[in-house]
């Protein structure tokens, strides 16, 4: 039996399944709402990053390089932005609160925060096959580009 890949989206239904499904005691709600945050942010993420390395117009030296990039977070959202600001924005917003989720243990993530990156991702998907159809290899090269330019001006 050969492997399919995963379907990134399955990361948004699950955090959906635990967000509407399990009864969770008070004390792991804050846990539950931080795992819903980063399962729909890499959910939007790993999507977006497949469909780019999935354009049909890339020598294999930059799919390779665009790939195994630490930047690729920073290349999709910047690379979206370009085409589609209010998407691109939507990303970047999903990766700060996946990053406070993950990361930032005196910063509250509630109930509110939840919803709205279910809204937002909710958005991102309805939109997806317009913004991606916008998005050209010379797009990610150029978000490629910024994020060095970015990273040699510090």
């Amino acid at each position: 039996m050969s492997y399919e890949n995963f379907n990134p989206k399955d990361f948004y239904d699950l955090a959906l399944y635990i967000k509407n499904y399990y009864t969770v005691p008070e004390n792991l709600k804050e846990a539950t709402n931080r795992t819903c945050i980063s399962r729909v942010y890499y959910a939007v993420f790993l999507l977006l990053r497949e469909k780019i390395l999935a354009l049909p117009l890339w020598d294999s030296e930059t799919k390779k390089r665009i790939e195994n990039t630490n930047d690729a977070h920073a290349i999709v959202a910047d690379a979206i932005k370009n085409v589609d600001p209010k998407i691109g924005n939507f990303i970047t917003n999903l990766r700060s609160l996946r990053n406070k989720a993950d990361y930032k243990i005196d910063i509250e993530m509630n109930e509110e925060k939840v919803e709205y990156v279910f809204r937002i991702a909710s958005e991102i998907f309805t939109n997806l096959d317009a913004t991606m159809s916008k998005v050209k290899a010379s797009d990610i090269i150029s978000a490629w580009h910024r994020i060095q330019e970015r990273r040699t001006s510090y």
